[in-house]
């Protein structure tokens, strides 16, 4: 056992040591100007849609149609927009018939229209099916600022079919959002003549993805997975970009002589290519990575150590293309303080990846149509925390300290007379981030999560983390009382953010103010197949603004009804 062991501890602090010293200076000197995310690195087929923010308080986005449903509303937290009433499955306890289709439709205050509408095979072993369709739409009409009307048509489709050697999916989508650039306000600009179209801003998004996942039933099990993704977005000002992510995994367990050691090999690899174009430029990375960790273990202690290997083919303005080679480590060790109950873990990772219009317009849909798109590259990431959960409670806390280069930041286009769209900027960023979450599973009723994340930014040539919030708190409840009345209700909170502006003295850092979204929504089961329902978000009526200039809607209601046949 020890003879087993002791190599592959001193061969992980060797590979710490140098990692670490590789990666510390801040200068940021002999990288890549490339970008990306933070987040502990998992075996897995990545998913294509990769972008790069810090997680966010939002509600799930169902892709398979799941019947007999539950509301939660709540305000997008980027945008001025009313976020669309996404469905929640009750709880698999009850005993009532599943239906096959499923439709909601409701009206609320600003002309706010919203229909959805689903249709899915019933339970099956050998496979499943779903079809989803959904407007929503708001005239807006928020006082003394132009138009922000928009609206969000979504049409999908999903299928997958089980066979003994694994699972074979994929999925079709079709999105059409329409913003307008409302953020000024009118009597600052008395003369200035801007009609509805001239703001209009409209993105399309087309998706196509196949995967098949697997595994071997030998003692000695291997998992595998190959998936490919595809993507096409443009806007209404001939931006268009198209992403082909093709990525396979492999999982291998050994078995050992030793029956308390435990080890396995993962393998993730992609490519990646972004084809992007504007009216200004164009831009076509190609990145190849790979990515080995292994895994080992023994009693109650666990531990990984691998690499992450990322290829970057990219043309400069002449035409000529370069390859770039970046590394980033990943080690983690993992200790059970209480069986099933609670553990402990410390990590040292980085990460890489590519940032897209189609991502950063999902951040913040009011850029400019021809940003600067620059890749970030957290070079390194030291981060430890617990996990745990008893008594129908689940929780989480993590601190982690990190070297971003290019971290992407959004500032107002003062070239604009009307400095209604954002530039993404770039700059070097160190960020401290401790967060934490607790949730509550089916307690006599109750479901809710609580989570919170603070953020400490010290950018290197930027005075501020210009519109990043210093805090966010979110708080997700609904409450079933005798299977009759369902009773939802959200807060999301969130701290200071700064906005970059010029007056006669130059520079400033406009402080915005921190903002209270409060939501509550009812629902009533009429009947197993029939449902009403009554949503108010922004309870408290605040028009804080998300983006500099950009306040969001005010108190916001709707009703309607539900019916599954």
């Amino acid at each position: 056992m020890k003879a087993n062991i002791q190599p592959i501890v001193i061969i992980t602090l060797v590979l710490t040591g140098l990692f670490i010293f590789k990666a510390f200076p801040v200068s940021g000197q002999g990288k890549s100007e490339e970008v990306t995310i933070i987040a502990p690195y998992i075996p897995s087929i990545q998913n294509a849609s990769k972008i790069p923010l810090r997680p966010e308080i939002t509600p799930r986005e169902q892709d398979n149609a799941q019947f007999d449903y539950q509301y939660i509303s709540k305000s997008i937290p980027v945008t001025t927009e009313l976020d669309p009433i996404d469905p929640m499955k009750f709880s698999e306890d009850r005993k009532e018939d599943l239906f096959g289709n499923y439709v909601k439709g409701g009206f609320g205050n600003y002309t706010t229209p919203y229909l959805e509408f689903l249709a899915g095979s019933r339970q099956s072993e050998k496979y499943v099916f779903s079809a989803r369709l959904k407007h929503h739409s708001s005239q807006g009409n928020i006082k003394d600022y132009a138009n922000s009307a928009f609206s969000h048509n979504l049409v999908s489709a999903y299928g997958a079919a089980f066979t003994k050697n694994g699972t074979l999916s994929g999925n079709i989508g079709y999105n059409r959002d329409v913003v307008h650039y409302y953020g000024f306000p009118l009597d600052s600009f008395p003369d200035v003549e801007i009609s509805d179209d001239d703001l209009k801003q409209r993105f399309q998004h087309f998706n196509l993805a196949v995967g098949f996942e697997g595994q071997s039933k030998s003692k000695e099990r291997l998992t595998y997975s190959l998936g490919t993704d595809f993507h096409f977005f443009n806007d209404r000002y001939e931006t268009r970009e198209i992403q082909y992510d093709l990525n396979a995994g492999i999982n291998k367990r050994f078995s050992s002589s030793n029956k308390d050691f435990r080890h396995a090999l993962g393998i993730d690899m992609g490519l990646e290519y972004l084809g992007y174009r504007d009216s200004l430029v164009t831009y076509s990375p190609l990145i190849i990575d790979f990515i080995p960790v292994y895994h080992f273990g023994f009693g109650q202690y666990s531990f990984e150590v691998g690499l992450k290997l990322y290829f970057t083919s990219s043309a400069d303005t002449a035409g000529q293309r370069t390859l770039q080679i970046d590394e980033y480590p990943h080690i983690k060790a993992e200790i059970e303080i209480i069986e099933g109950k609670l553990n402990i873990y410390a990590m040292v990772d980085g990460n890489k990846q590519v940032n897209s219009f189609r991502s950063l317009t999902g951040f913040n849909p009011f850029i400019t149509s021809t940003p600067d798109i620059i890749n970030t590259d957290q070079q390194i990431r030291i981060s430890g925390g617990l996990t745990g959960n008893a008594g129908g409670f689940n929780f989480n806390a993590e601190v982690s300290y990190s070297y971003n280069k290019n971290m992407a930041l959004f500032v107002n286009d003062t070239s604009l007379e009307l400095q209604n769209k954002f530039l993404v900027i770039y700059d070097d960023v160190n960020l401290l981030n401790i967060k934490a979450s607790i949730g509550i599973l089916k307690i006599k009723g109750l479901e809710a999560k609580l989570t919170a994340g603070l953020y400490q930014y010290i950018p290197k040539n930027e005075e501020k983390a210009w519109q990043l919030p210093s805090y966010e708190v979110g708080l997700d409840a609904r409450y079933v009382l005798k299977e009759k009345f369902i009773l939802n209700g959200n807060i999301l909170v969130l701290g200071t953010r700064f906005a970059k502006d010029f007056d006669e003295t130059g520079e400033i850092a406009v402080k915005l103010k921190p903002a209270v979204d409060l939501s509550l929504g009812f629902e009533y089961r009429i009947t197993p197949r029939i449902s009403a329902f009554a949503n108010v978000n922004n309870i408290l009526n605040q028009h804080y603004q998300r983006w500099y200039n950009y306040p969001v809607q005010g108190i916001q209601g709707m009703v309607g009804a539900s019916f599954s046949f």
